[in-house]
């Protein structure tokens, strides 16, 4: 434990401990008066000498006590150095449930307090905490289950015997199938460099109960663009986004800055995205998958489906790559078919809800029709076309509504589009999955540049400046889709879709 008292307690300990000083002596020459004008003066010296030593002990005294205060401050501040940071929330497809996860310094007990009432906790719940590196910290994972629908909790993190948190709120929502209206950001690529409108807004939307739910489709602290600083990277991602994500649930899917510290010294604690298996705790045993890497959950009248285009498929990328693939592939524990079978099952459960249920979005980290990664024919090349073989043909299939990524530090859409063509120039009851990439939330590698000429299923792209992806779920019939620019908060393209009711 790090037992440095800080600079603003030393600085007043150093004024405290330094005695007042004696008055300063100035000698200088009197005329004579006679014997009785000096046994006057000699009286009149004594008492100010005893009047000048009574206010040096008091002085003294008052310094005494100064320090036994600073000494007490200090202590107190010695024994909560273990604090509670990097607070977040997330949903399963259970209204009942929220989980609750944070960080700590060193070892501690997982609890978590709430009520209904500010600083009046009725209820307490405890978790486990996970650790992959002597400098990661601690990390916390508590379920609160039972919970009232459409009730706003307050709540703080901890350990009674160490530290707790300060006060957050959050608000279950009113039951799956509920029809709305509410409310989710979505965004990908954002980090600390960039994100200085970005994360503002977000905490704005998020604070002021205007936002439901936020999406990030990965590439989120950009961490290892620093390596050198990599845990104190995440740790700044978390403490700048800490108003919205301590209110809001905080759901993340998997990008390819996630992989690795990419740096030697940590090369082994944060392989195969350890430090995002471990950061979050997404709703992969409640889904079937057991992973962070891909699951699913129903929010209210949408069923969410987060899946892994870093990993889980035939030819998925690898970081580094290409030269390290053989050595890497060692590594990999994961069946790279599981994710394809778990997927497609999952749709099939989802279809056969679709009247409680009736909207489906997936979210990736890399688009499948991306910026400038098609041939002549608009048909997608490269690892756009890897991803496309086993999923664009589970979009159609199941009627997926939106495929929503990152990647492209840009924004666009298509028009509903299967197989490199569109199927409709409008949004009134699409036949085919409408794309949608928002990866331009402040990613330290700077913005895309969209091509000139793109090819006919786009329907519009924004590369001027940095915003976010914003999703109004009005009912079961109509979602408009907006985006807006971070350092303004003017919107930039808007448009609605709209479907028949499911019987």
């Amino acid at each position: 434990m790090n037992k440095r008292v800080p600079a603003a307690l030393a600085l007043v300990f150093i004024v405290a401990k330094e005695p007042s000083r004696p008055p300063s002596i100035h000698l200088h020459r009197r005329p004579h008066q006679g014997p009785d004008k000096e046994r006057e003066d000699e009286q009149a010296s004594s008492s100010s000498a005893c009047a000048r030593l009574h206010r040096r002990k008091r002085t003294f005294s008052t310094s005494v006590h100064l320090l036994a205060l600073v000494f007490l401050v200090a202590t107190l501040s010695v024994e909560a150095k273990n604090p509670v940071s990097n607070v977040h929330l997330a949903v399963t497809s259970d209204p009942t449930v929220m989980v609750v996860s944070w960080l700590t310094k060193s070892a501690a007990n997982s609890t978590v307090l709430y009520g209904i009432k500010s600083n009046t906790y009725t209820a307490s719940a405890t978790g486990n905490y996970t650790s992959y590196s002597d400098d990661s910290g601690f990390n916390h994972n508590v379920i609160l289950t039972g919970l009232s629908l459409g009730q706003t909790y307050f709540y703080k993190c901890g350990d009674q015997s160490q530290t707790f948190s300060g006060e957050y709120t959050f608000t279950t929502r009113k039951g799956n199938g509920y029809q709305g209206p509410w409310s989710v950001a979505f965004n990908g690529d954002i980090g600390t460099d960039h994100s200085e409108n970005t994360i503002p807004l977000l905490n704005t939307l998020a604070t002021n109960g205007t936002l439901d739910l936020f999406v990030h489709m990965g590439d989120i602290s950009y961490a290892n663009d620093h390596p050198l600083f990599y845990e104190d990277t995440w740790n700044k991602w978390f403490g700048l986004m800490q108003p919205a994500l301590g209110k809001v649930p905080y759901m993340t899917t998997v990008g390819n800055h996630e992989s690795w510290c990419r740096n030697p010294v940590c090369a082994l604690q944060t392989l195969n995205f350890t430090t995002f298996k471990e950061k979050f705790r997404m709703p992969g045993p409640e889904s079937g998958s057991n992973t962070n890497m891909f699951f699913s959950y129903d929010y209210k009248n949408v069923h969410f489906i987060s899946i892994s285009s870093e990993s889980d498929y035939p030819g998925a990328p690898l970081d580094p790559e290409p030269k390290a693939r053989s050595f890497m592939q060692s590594w990999l524990s994961e069946d790279e078919y599981f994710q394809l079978n778990w997927i497609t099952q999952d749709l099939q459960k989802a279809q056969a809800n679709r009247k409680n249920v009736p909207w489906i979005v997936i979210t990736a980290h890399r688009p499948i029709y991306a910026d400038g990664e098609y041939n002549s024919e608009g048909q997608p090349t490269g690892q756009p076309a890897l991803i496309q073989a086993w999923l664009e043909p589970l979009l159609q299939q199941y009627n997926v509504d939106f495929y929503i990524t990152g990647h492209v530090h840009a924004y666009f859409r298509t028009y509903p589009v299967y197989n490199a063509t569109a199927t409709s120039n409008n949004y009134e009851n699409p036949k085919s999955t409408i794309h949608l990439t928002s990866g331009g939330g402040g990613s330290r590698e700077a913005l895309s540049h969209l091509p000139d000429d793109p090819p006919s299923y786009m329907a519009f792209g924004y590369d001027e400046d940095y915003g976010i992806g914003y999703m109004d779920v009005h009912n079961n019939t109509a979602v408009t889709w907006k985006f807006y620019q971070s350092a303004t908060g003017n919107l930039i393209d808007t448009f609605t879709v709209t479907k028949p009711p499911i019987n």
